[in-house]
């Protein structure tokens, strides 16, 4: 409970939070409710000198997004992906990226279904890789007849921010990260880190979506529980990153952006601005995604 007033006080005094609440739309029954983003002006990229930053966040600089969005409440969950598979008869396995007894290591027998921890239906899904992610996107526009697709990096940001500046929308408080994402804590027995987040959020692996409170935007898992895929190809840094908000097209398109952090990550402070990068055929027990939809 005194986490809880904690967080709340927080949301209350933040002025990015809408006063009326977010703006939701569905498409259908079965549908993810979105929230609707009326575009908007950040500053993205690291503070020199920030200790925590690494060379592909740099140089800081402005992006305006003047188109308005729509972005899923939720990280896409099993049961979604499932609904997916079913209907579609797409095959999603090769196996994936998970952490065992012996560390991190490909497991050819790994999937979405069997990610190396158990998992409940509305939990993100995981093991999916960005080409499995678009091909959601794209049975999600032909159900609808709606325009599905990933985020760009800075649509993720511009949302996950939720009008807040710094290093999280809840400010730099860090004993407050596990009211707002799952993240690698004091009791996630992460073997493959050495220090974690001075909070407990009660969940080893991944948790169920809506899990923890939301962002000033209405955004559950704005950060943390898993990696999302985002539209775009990798660069080195910021430099000829768009400053409008669309995806970068012209970097190394052997890897995309993952964006968000996870239930497990490099030890240090949970970061919006943080970034990865992987293969868009690889598949991760960290890494899932969530949709924007283009509006009319």
């Amino acid at each position: 409970m005194i986490r809880f007033a904690l967080a709340m006080t927080v949301l209350l005094a933040m002025a990015a939070c809408p006063a009326t609440g977010p703006e939701t739309l569905r498409d259908c029954e079965t549908c993810p409710e979105l929230i609707r983003i009326g575009g908007g002006t950040f500053i993205r990229g690291a503070e020199t000198g920030d200790p925590a930053a690494d060379e592909s966040e740099f140089p800081r600089h402005e992006v305006t997004i003047r188109k308005p969005f729509a972005i899923a409440k939720h990280l896409v969950t099993r049961t979604e992906f499932e609904a997916f598979v079913t209907e579609s008869g797409y095959e999603a396995n090769g196996g994936c990226y998970i952490f065992a007894e012996s560390g991190w290591r490909v497991d050819r027998q790994a999937s979405w279904r069997a990610p190396g921890f158990a998992q409940s239906p509305r939990d993100p899904v995981v093991c999916v890789s960005w080409h499995d992610a678009n091909a959601y996107a794209a049975w999600m526009s032909a159900r609808t007849g709606k325009s599905y697709r990933l985020p760009s990096e800075a649509e993720w940001e511009l949302a996950a921010r939720g009008g807040a500046a710094g290093t999280n929308f809840w400010g730099e408080d860090d004993t407050l990260a596990c009211t707002y994402a799952n993240v690698n804590d004091i009791t996630a027995k992460n073997k493959a880190a050495k220090a974690a987040e001075n909070c407990d959020d009660g969940f080893m692996f991944t948790s169920p979506v809506g899990q923890f409170l939301p962002n000033p935007y209405g955004l559950h898992d704005a950060v943390g529980n898993v990696w999302v895929w985002t539209a775009d190809c990798w660069q080195g840094d910021y430099g000829a990153a768009p400053r409008d908000g669309a995806a970068h097209a012209a970097g190394d398109c052997r890897t995309r952006v993952l964006r968000g952090g996870s239930w497990t990550d490099t030890p240090g402070p949970v970061r919006i601005g943080a970034r990865e990068h992987r293969s868009p055929e690889s598949r991760y027990s960290i890494a899932g995604f969530r949709l924007v939809r283009d509006l009319d």
